[in-house]
């Protein structure tokens, strides 16, 4: 969330998860419409889909932890 978007190579990278693994989760999260996922210039971007009213309940939830 904090990223705005990232590329699924970055995301995997940074988070140790293997690329593929990682692929077929955010297909999951994509057909679930809580993220998007695009075509950039030489790869796939990933972003929050703030569209939907169950991502910004998530949102509003991770705000509220950090100010814990």
């Amino acid at each position: 969330m904090r990223e705005g978007e990232i590329n699924i190579t970055r995301l995997a990278r940074e988070s140790h998860v293997n690329y593929k693994k990682l692929e077929k989760a955010l297909e999951t999260l994509e057909r679930k419409n809580i993220i998007e996922i695009y075509e950039g210039d030489k790869t796939k971007l990933i972003r929050i889909n703030y569209s939907n009213p169950k991502v910004i309940i998530l949102k509003n939830l991770f705000d509220e932890l950090e100010s814990i």
